[in-house]
């Protein structure tokens, strides 16, 4: 279980460390133009090529997907709830408490604990979650929700597109997948490096609330995620699969919209980092009751 947890945190570190150098040593960075490719080419190439090679049966693509979507809102309610109580800003906070990091650290840990099945399944969740981060995430970042921005965002129709592909066994012409896979495995390595970039400029002044929301992340996801596979009589991989989802810690993807609509991206930065090194404590624990 250790060997697993460094295999797959170890990588993420060695290139956030990278942006973080790159930043110490003041060169330049542009992390709008990284926020923007990521999100608006990146992302949407990576559900593509992910879900259309991925073997899902349009039951399990359901399935998993309702199971996401409970996560999802039951985690913005418990968010919302901290935040009132907190009395810190909802546009930073509630974001960074409801959306979890399911791609760079969920999919290679289900794919280790689980094998393809649960990559396959562990893929379906994410382009539900990320939907969802898509269009309530970036709306709250933004302090506004445009219907014609969801209504033409890439992930929408990338995520239809996923689906449909994977539930009829249909494969995208040779060059225009490889094309897809090419752009998307540009998404995590530039997520990365510009969170590290970032931590050159976090300034930490009180570690109280921090901590409160990273535990809500990790913890409260962990149990909603074995709330919800009780609900839906989930067990075994696909069980397995969604409660480690969704006690996943924060996503790299609310940074990346803190920092495209200037709303305190150095604290969802240090938000981001803190859950996930508090994840790496947690997560063994949290496998050992799904494994």
């Amino acid at each position: 279980m250790l060997d697993i947890l460094v295999d797959v945190i170890g990588p993420i570190a060695v290139v956030a460390l990278i942006g973080w150098m790159w930043g110490r040593a003041r060169q330049p960075f542009d992390t709008l133009s990284f926020s923007m490719v990521a999100s608006y080419v990146g992302t949407p190439c990576l559900i593509v090529d992910s879900l259309a090679t991925s073997g899902l049966r349009a039951d399990g693509l359901a399935a998993m997907g309702l199971g996401a979507t409970l996560c999802t809102l039951l985690a913005l309610a418990a968010g919302f709830l901290l935040v009132i109580v907190s009395r810190q800003p909802v546009s930073t906070y509630l974001p960074a408490s409801t959306f979890a990091n399911c791609g760079n650290i969920g999919l290679p840990l289900a794919l280790f604990a689980f094998g393809k099945e649960g990559m396959a399944l562990a893929i379906a969740y994410l382009s539900v979650h990320g939907l969802f981060n898509f269009v309530i995430g970036q709306a709250l970042a933004a302090g506004r929700f445009s219907l014609r921005e969801t209504l033409v965002s890439p992930l929408l129709w990338a995520t239809a597109l996923g689906a449909v592909l994977s539930a009829t066994g249909t494969a995208l012409p040779l060059s225009v997948g490889r094309a897809a896979h090419i752009l998307g495995g540009l998404t995590i390595p530039m997520m990365l490096l510009a969170l590290g970039y970032s931590l050159t400029k976090l300034r930490v002044t009180s570690l109280a609330w921090p901590l409160a929301f990273s535990a809500l992340r990790l913890l409260g996801g962990f149990a909603i995620g074995w709330g919800v596979a009780l609900a839906l009589g989930l067990t075994g991989v696909a069980r397995g699969v969604l409660v480690i989802e969704s006690a996943m810690p924060v996503a790299v993807y609310n940074y990346m919209f803190a920092a495209r609509f200037d709303n305190r991206p150095e604290d969802v930065a240090g938000l981001v980092v803190l859950s996930t090194i508090l994840a790496i404590g947690a997560l063994p624990a949290f496998l050992l009751t799904v494994m």
